[in-house]
């Protein structure tokens, strides 16, 4: 069984600040599989606001936009519902 941690990403590109979602994710790298590093108080900046998220290192190099997260799991969630 793979190992599942909860973060907090931008629930959008855009979020005012405001919207962030929380989110368990297997805690390995969306490109390769490689273990994800620790996760780290981070903020995110849209451009007008800033926002308190999670940031992680990988340790295989891969950097996971939070737009890559958001579609991975808009994907992978939608597959376990229907499971």
């Amino acid at each position: 069984m793979s190992i599942t941690k909860t973060v907090i990403i931008p629930a959008c590109e855009q979020h005012h600040g405001l919207y962030s979602v929380e989110v368990s994710l297997p805690w390995c790298c969306i490109y390769c599989g490689a273990e994800r590093g620790e996760p780290y108080n981070s903020l995110s900046y849209d451009g007008s606001k800033r926002l308190f998220v999670h940031g992680w290192k990988n340790t295989c190099g891969h950097v996971e936009k939070y737009s890559a997260i958001r579609e991975w799991f808009k994907k992978h969630a939608a597959t376990k519902r229907v499971a």
